[in-house]
């Protein structure tokens, strides 16, 4: 039997009568679309993607809260040197006290102080050269020793240190009785241009950790010896820290300890 030839440019069938299919599609044709890895799909001849895509709003980033170290350095730069420089733009002395000058060095350089117009440090423990032309800062703990020392620069009105700006910041709340003795002080009153509590009785060491510098024995929050607990500084400082932070916390505490008991709702 002879073999029959077919002719050129013909498409062979198969057994079944079905014909091959090209193996490319048309580029003519439209609104194909290619698979990808990952189920994603790519679509051709400029029809958009419809790939899905997160909304703009829920992938921001919420502001991140700022550190304790920041939150100190705030307070101290913006609430008490630039506060000063606005109401006082000459140049001024900062006196401090043995404990405020610790918190001002574990927070911010001498840089910052001289750039919001401090020319000197001074310490308040110390006998002072007077400056009748410059204003002054106090930066004190609220303390009696140091609210004596500060009502004896203006005890008396021929050997006052400073000019007529005085302006004057506690670092935790002042005790009512010691309030009273600075509003009896009339040579203080009359220069008085700020008298405020700015809340930073503690040391910052890092970003998020401090420290409350007491030197209480750890025996004297159990023998209770004195006539006031000794958690009470303790718990003054802590509320200095909360209200730098601006929280308001949840304590929790064992109420079978006496001392625990005492300092979380003093």
């Amino acid at each position: 039997m002879s073999s029959a030839r077919r002719p050129k440019g013909t498409t062979p069938s198969s057994s079944r009568g079905t014909t091959s299919r090209s193996a490319a599609p048309s580029a003519s044709a439209r609104g194909t679309t290619s698979a990808r890895p990952g189920g994603t799909t790519s679509a051709r001849s400029g029809e958009k993607s419809s790939t899905s895509s997160k909304s703009s709003g829920s992938g921001s980033k919420q502001p991140s809260q700022p550190s304790l170290l920041e939150c100190v350095q705030q307070r101290l730069v913006k609430d008490v040197f630039e506060n000063a420089a606005g109401a006082d733009p000459g140049w001024k002395i900062l006196i401090v006290d043995d404990t405020a000058m610790k918190v001002i060095s574990a927070a911010v350089g001498m840089y910052d102080i001289m750039e919001r117009k401090i020319t000197l440090v001074e310490s308040l423990e110390k006998k002072r050269a007077p400056f009748k032309d410059m204003g002054a800062i106090y930066i004190l703990a609220p303390t009696k020793d140091s609210i004596k020392r500060l009502l004896d620069d203006f005890s008396d009105k021929t050997k006052i240190l400073y000019g007529p700006n005085i302006f004057v910041f506690f670092l935790g709340p002042i005790p009512p009785q010691l309030l009273s003795l600075i509003k009896q002080c009339k040579q203080l009153i009359k220069r008085l241009k700020a008298l405020s509590e700015i809340n930073v009785d503690f040391l910052v060491k890092e970003q998020r950790a401090f420290t409350v510098d007491l030197s209480i024995p750890f025996s004297d929050y159990f023998l209770r010896s004195g006539s006031a607990p000794a958690e009470v500084p303790l718990a003054d400082k802590l509320v200095t820290i909360c209200a730098t932070l601006n929280e308001y916390p949840y304590i929790r505490y064992r109420q079978t300890s006496g001392v625990c008991s005492s300092l979380a709702t003093l």
